[in-house]
């Protein structure tokens, strides 16, 4: 590893000493770890004794603890230490949930059902490729990675930094790719180990999205190990790094977290997020008065870091359904400055970090996604927080719901009334960066009314007053976002979707089998062809992902096994069996909408970004909801996003209900 050996001019008995503190350091550890583990069994033994309700006398707020049995964890005898094996904790914002509870719900219905055809639960998936379902064999110490360079060839190296900042950097705007050309012509990152993190995951991230089977891990033949010759160098854990952590440390970390996304090993993201915003709140990254009151390109790197963390933070919060590690109210930190790459620096100081007032901003687009993150951020302490949580925000009561979904309806509308229009989602959009941009915002609208009223078609399995209106939201949004999918995977077919439009398809499909699956139980008339098209839409957006992406791999096979347990029409695709190369040409199913048409089938994607949609198909009556006890625990309580250590296979395999009582 660079930057582990330990030069030769350090005198020998300095190296005895640095050794012998190490052993001191490790042995402390462990004994302040046996000291904790004693503490702990002790107060497990002592709670167990103490009476229920242990009142000093003030009177204890009642509350339900409904929302525990909402967490798809299970409580083991062993305790936490027992939840190091999966499955892990994964809470109500968490989608592994929706598919879960849906399978749940109906295969008890079909263990009550005499007539229902069964299926052999030792089955499992009915389509299922390993590698989607295993980890990955090169993530393991091997001799595979021994004889590693440092860095690809030269040729090589520009073209993956090219590819980086191309695809990758302006969705995050982490680095200012002028400070990182300027550091690499230099050559620090074969004299600085930390800069060398950044450059290999730079070169890295930039493989997933090269031709080049230079990329390819020598000896796999796979093209979902791109980038792993490099990713597998970078050491983010040293003593130095949480001492003192440097700008380059948070890049990293970030920067590794982007690309664990698509692997296996995805769930590290979470606790290493989490420790790089205790690193950026030890430098005092997250208070606005640490900063200059003159603009500098390391300060404004280093707001960028923080806002990087900050977005990665909420997104696993939301797919693992686990709390934020920082609190908005905890930084007072400003917004990144609305100026591109470019124009930080000029010889004429009067117009650094100014934007040409005729030139669309690149990075105004990070700015409207954080103040949507901020929406995300309230949804996820108010909605998909515990009771306690609830009572002490005020949202308790009579009418508290309709209060908290009118507030965060309202700040979703007036954060998508201050899009600008050239970041405005359109299928005819003709710059292909504001294309991406812009479908990210649209999708990020409709997900977030997805997030905000989900919850509430059937809370506890009965309907509200907001049943109906949250019922229709839930539709529009997910019908919107499959269009959007249907777009993105005619334009970007040759390219990997950016990893929030794989979500939205993913869970935009699953709300559109709910759809399905309702009407099939209320025996209502729907338009499978039409809801299926949308369906497909999203599957395409990840099967252009998943040979490079494991995690658009597995989510594919997901939606796959709906569909055929539905008994829903599905289409011949380009890779079925095995994740080769992307670059292949799309098998478009007649059924799809044309990229520049509107079709019956899908929403007018001039308005896409808007929250206006004129209904598609034939919408499941309200009584529905109202006399099927089982359907509305079935959307009970379904949060979204996706947990893949979760055993899809058992609950794909106990989906045997779905050929009876159909109707079509």
């Amino acid at each position: 590893m660079m930057g582990a050996a330990i030069p030769a001019y350090w005198p020998s008995s300095l190296v005895h000493i640095r050794v012998l503190s190490r052993i001191v350091y490790i042995e402390r550890l462990e004994s302040r770890l046996s000291e904790l583990e004693l503490l702990l069994n002790q107060a497990q033994t002592s709670s167990s004794i103490l009476p229920k309700n242990n009142s000093n006398g003030e009177e204890e707020l009642e509350l339900s603890d409904s929302d525990e049995n909402l967490d798809n964890v299970i409580v083991h005898p062993q305790g936490i230490s027992s939840l190091s094996i999966s499955p892990r904790f994964h809470g109500r914002s968490s989608s592994s949930k929706l598919v879960s509870d849906i399978f749940e719900h109906e295969r008890q219905a079909t263990e009550n059902s005499v007539s229902a055809p069964k299926r052999s639960s030792s089955s499992g998936l009915l389509y299922k490729r390993l590698e989607y379902w295993s980890s990955f064999p090169w993530e393991s110490e091997s001799d595979i990675l021994l004889n590693l360079s440092a860095f690809p060839e030269k040729d090589l190296f520009d073209s993956l930094v090219v590819l980086y900042f191309e695809q990758v950097n302006y969705l995050y705007a982490l680095l200012h790719r002028p400070t990182f050309e300027a550091l690499v012509a230099e050559g620090i990152h074969y004299r600085d180990p930390q800069f060398a993190n950044v450059v290999l995951l730079v070169v890295a991230i930039g493989s997933r999205f090269s031709t080049d089977p230079r990329v390819v891990l020598e000896g796999t033949g796979s093209w979902l190990s791109a980038g792993w010759k490099w990713f597998s160098q970078v050491n983010l854990y040293n003593k130095s790094t949480m001492s003192i952590p440097r700008l380059f440390n948070l890049q990293a970390i970030v920067l590794y977290t982007i690309y664990i996304q698509d692997c296996p090993s995805q769930e590290e993201g979470w606790s290493l997020i989490s420790a790089g915003l205790r690193l950026a709140q030890a430098i005092g990254a997250h208070r606005k008065k640490v900063y200059s009151s003159k603009l500098t390109a390391i300060d404004e790197q280093w707001k960028r870091a923080f806002w990087c963390l900050y977005i990665l933070d909420r997104q696993f919060s939301l797919t693992l359904g686990r709390p934020c590690s920082l609190h908005d109210e905890d930084f007072d930190l400003d917004l990144p400055i609305d100026c591109d790459d470019e124009f930080w620096l000029q010889s004429n100081f009067e117009v650094s970090f100014k934007q040409p007032p005729a030139k669309p901003s690149k990075i105004a687009f990070i700015i409207r996604f954080i103040e949507a993150t901020f929406i995300l951020s309230h949804a996820l302490r108010t909605i998909y927080a515990t009771s306690k949580s609830k009572a002490f925000l005020g949202y308790t009561g009579h009418g508290w719901e309709e209060r908290l979904v009118a507030d965060l309806d309202s700040r979703i509308n007036s954060w998508e009334a201050q899009i600008p229009a050239y970041l405005r989602f359109s299928a005819t959009m003709q710059d292909p960066l504001f294309f991406v941009q812009a479908a990210m915002l649209s999708s990020t609208y409709h997900d977030l009314r997805l997030l905000v009223h989900h919850p509430f078609v059937a809370p506890g399995g009965k309907s509200t007053s907001i049943t109906y209106s949250c019922l229709a939201s839930c539709d529009n949004s997910a019908r919107a976002n499959s269009g959007i999918a249907t777009i993105i995977s005619h334009r970007l077919s040759m390219t990997p979707a950016p990893n929030l439009l794989l979500h939205t398809a993913f869970t935009s499909a699953i709300v559109l089998f709910f759809k399905l699956f309702s009407a099939r139980r209320a025996g209502t008339v729907i338009d499978i062809a039409g809801v299926m098209a949308g369906v497909h839409g999203c599957m395409r957006v990840l099967e252009n992902a998943e040979s490079r992406s494991w995690a658009a791999g597995q989510r594919r096979d997901i939606l796959h096994n709906l569909a055929v347990l539905g008994d829903l029409p599905l289409h011949s695709t380009s890779s079925t069996t095995s994740s080769q190369d992307h670059h292949h040409t799309v098998d478009t199913p007649n059924i799809l909408p044309s990229l520049f048409e509107h079709s019956q089938h899908m929403p007018d994607v001039q308005d896409l970004g808007n929250n206006v949609h004129t209904p598609m198909f034939q919408e499941v009556p309200q009584s529905t909801f109202d006399t099927d006890e089982r359907l509305r625990n079935m959307w009970n309580d379904a949060p979204l996003g996706v947990g893949f250590d979760l055993d899809w296979a058992s609950y794909l395999a106990s989906l045997n209900w779905m050929s009876s009582n159909t109707q079509s």
